[in-house]
């Protein structure tokens, strides 16, 4: 089947403390988004790539994209003011026949095939959507604004959900078509009543918000 996969690049990053978006912090010599492009682009279930890029630095996008010789990149477009806005913003560039569309965060930089097997396997059981996880280990509580604990919560069948994230083309255009602002393309999916399916994700899929997670990941590089 055709897979298109969007990169999603267009987060700004201010907790990194940085003057550059975050996808161009360097992850040892090379800007962040470098990883997970060429790890895209290397893998054999993506057929075509688009990356959604902070608005003014496309063309950078495109340069990194030609260094790494990532002939799979078929467009870059920019990102919009929130996570939803830019994946519709990369679904304009996805073809009509496209018959999955795999939607990953550059910001989660060490994507491996198996994970990206794991989430296209299902769609051909009739899933509406497929999302990598963990389960939640450490025990759970909601704090108030004081920070008072209000309640503890039980973890039992709670899971931390990761990218990429993988849905038939025609159910991600509908679902996203319909509006609101969702954190991820899962929950957008699944209030348009879609099904969707959780499978084992990745520890190493840790995704990137202080500097202190860059020098985790690039120990782990």
């Amino acid at each position: 089947m055709s897979v298109w996969a969007i990169l999603v690049a267009a987060g700004r990053g201010e907790r990194l403390g940085l003057d550059q978006p975050k996808a161009f912090a360097k992850l040892g010599a090379d800007p962040l988004l470098a990883e997970p492009l060429r790890r895209l682009d290397e893998s054999p279930w993506v057929d075509a790539i688009v990356v959604v890029a902070p608005a003014g630095w496309e063309e950078p996008a495109i340069l990194l994209a030609e260094e790494l010789g990532c002939g799979k990149v078929s467009a870059c477009v920019a990102g919009g003011d929130s996570r939803a806005d830019s994946v519709r913003a990369g679904l304009t560039e996805v073809p009509a026949d496209a018959v999955a569309v795999l939607v990953h965060d550059a910001a989660r930089p060490l994507v491996g095939d198996d994970v990206i097997e794991r989430v296209l396997a299902p769609l051909a059981e009739g899933w509406d959507g497929v999302v990598p996880g963990l389960q939640v280990a450490d025990t759970l509580k909601r704090v108030g604004g004081d920070g008072a604990v209000a309640e503890t919560v039980a973890r039992d069948g709670l899971w931390a959900v990761q990218t990429p994230q993988a849905f038939p083309a025609d159910v991600l255009r509908r679902s996203l078509a319909s509006g609101g602002d969702a954190t991820d393309c899962a929950g957008s999916v699944e209030a348009a009543g879609g099904r969707v399916k959780v499978v084992p994700g990745d520890p190493r899929l840790l995704k990137v918000t202080t500097a202190d997670d860059l020098a985790k990941i690039a120990a782990w590089l």
